[in-house]
């Protein structure tokens, strides 16, 4: 009998009112088929589904997998443990026979089955900046391959990005770079967005955070309120992330080659204001730029003077007329020999300072050993004692005008050191560009000394506060020559 027709006598005879053992009887058939059948509750196209098979691999798996993935969460982006990583770890340490493949498998379903759910959130004008390190960036200062670090700061409401450029993420960077914002954004927010940077942090993350002491300052001093994303959850700085990416992309890309620091910001600067001056984001009503002149009229006023981020050190000048920051030596102009001084310490520059005065300003250098020995702090030294230029450290190595070295590579005299203390000591009594200018002169002829060097200097034109000319009056010479008209006629 085909299986519907038999379903509907059941049904038929059930629903007239037969009982399950007659309607057994009659069709012939067991009272358990009559029982399946007789309230419709199941037909014959139904299948029986079957009882599941037990993964015990997939179980076994899974809760391990599971402990991996929510260990990654709290491990640095490039400690994580990979689906490959994963798959050795079940099968050497957990001795589970299972495949490569399954695992990956496994690994994508348990992600994406515990996925983060986030809120979109409207950002206020002036409420926040969120700020990150475009880390390690390749750059050619000089003709020289360098990694930098790239301070960047993004506004949430209006998209503006801005970046500051620096050497290392140091404290004294990190903190420069504040202040250096507020002053272009001429304004303070009311909040500043940080994953947990150490620079920042002390210890703990998110809202138990400890802040470091001189971030402190900073904040009590522009009277903002610091905030810090939890463990690995970079979409709450999602605008800062951008901001990194914008920054590598508009300026970092292809890689910029320029002289200086100065150089590089400036480069920063341009790429930066082109882009909020031509960007609108897509959900906004109006450019970035726009926006962001909305916005500044939202912030709380600068404080009246800006924080003085420098480090100050105080030490004495050493006898070889230095002193001494992070293993490198800095010169100091003659006469401060067992002087208390007082080093002003930036990013890029150390400046001395003796009583409030400032003595000099050197490029900080970062290396030990990379010591700055300034030729003109040595002159009156080597002056009196000319037998020590042969081998003076200034000379050999010390920062000096491009002239004078090539002036020592090009002297064909013996004394060439000497004859360069000579020359540049003439700098005391006559202005320095005329004798550096001088000395390039005499470089052009191929074979430069210090003879040569006072002839270009005052040869061929005399300076102008060499002699003092005293006009006498000629009005006597003028009445004879009157008289002389006179009697000739």
């Amino acid at each position: 009998m085909d299986k519907w027709v038999k379903y509907g006598k059941i049904r038929a005879l059930y629903v007239s009112g037969a009982s399950i053992r007659w309607i057994a009887r009659t069709l012939g058939v067991s009272r358990k088929v009559v029982r399946k059948y007789c309230n419709g509750a199941t037909t014959p196209d139904d299948r029986q589904a079957a009882a599941p098979r037990k993964a015990t691999v997939r179980e076994s798996a899974e809760a391990e997998i599971l402990r991996m993935l929510e260990e990654n969460a709290s491990l640095p982006s490039k400690q994580r443990f990979s689906a490959k990583d994963i798959w050795k770890a079940l099968v050497s340490e957990h001795g589970i026979a299972i495949s490569e493949p399954y695992v990956r498998l496994l690994v994508r379903e348990l992600r994406d089955a515990h996925g983060d759910e986030f809120i979109p959130l409207l950002h206020e004008m002036g409420e926040s900046v969120q700020i990150d390190w475009l880390e390690d960036v390749v750059v050619f200062i000089d003709g020289i391959r360098s990694i930098v670090q790239v301070l960047v700061f993004a506004l949430p409401y209006s998209g503006a990005v801005c970046a500051f450029v620096y050497p290392d993420k140091t404290m004294l960077c990190f903190l420069h770079g504040h202040v250096k914002y507020f002053e272009w954004l001429k304004g303070v927010v009311r909040r500043c967005t940080y994953d947990n940077l150490k620079t920042a942090v002390l210890s703990g993350s998110g809202k138990n955070a400890v802040t470091q002491d001189e971030y402190k300052r900073v904040e009590s001093h522009y009277a903002f309120v610091a905030e810090f994303c939890n463990r690995a959850s970079g979409w709450e700085k999602s605008n800062a992330e951008n901001g990194v990416k914008i920054t590598r992309n508009e300026a970092f890309t292809p890689i910029p080659r320029v002289e200086d620091f100065d150089g590089l910001q400036k480069h920063i600067n341009t790429c930066l204001l082109k882009y909020n001056m031509t960007h609108k984001l897509q959900d906004r009503p109006k450019k970035i730029w726009d926006m962001f002149l909305e916005e500044q009229a939202s912030l709380t006023p600068l404080p009246l003077s800006p924080f003085e981020v420098d480090e100050t050190v105080h030490t004495k000048v050493y006898h070889d007329q230095t002193v001494r920051y992070e293993k490198v030596r800095y010169s100091v102009p003659h006469g401060y020999v067992d002087k208390r001084v007082t080093l002003r310490v930036s990013p890029f520059e150390l400046k001395i300072y003796f009583r409030g005065k400032l003595l000099y300003a050197h490029l900080r250098q970062r290396e030990g050993g990379s010591d700055q020995y300034i030729l003109d702090h040595y002159l009156e030294a080597l002056s009196r004692k000319p037998r020590a230029t042969g081998q003076a450290l200034p000379i050999a190595k010390g920062v000096m005008p491009p002239e004078c070295r090539a002036f020592l590579d090009l002297c064909p005299a013996p004394d060439a050191k000497r004859q360069l203390v000579e020359i540049m000591l003439l700098a005391r009594d006559i202005d320095e560009g005329r004798v550096i200018a001088a000395l390039g002169d005499a470089v052009c002829t191929g074979k430069p000394t210090a003879e040569l060097v006072r002839y270009y200097l005052y040869g061929q034109q005399m300076p102008d506060d060499a002699f003092v000319i005293e006009h006498s009056d000629l009005s006597e010479y003028d009445k004879l020559i009157n008289l002389e008209v006179t009697d000739g006629k």
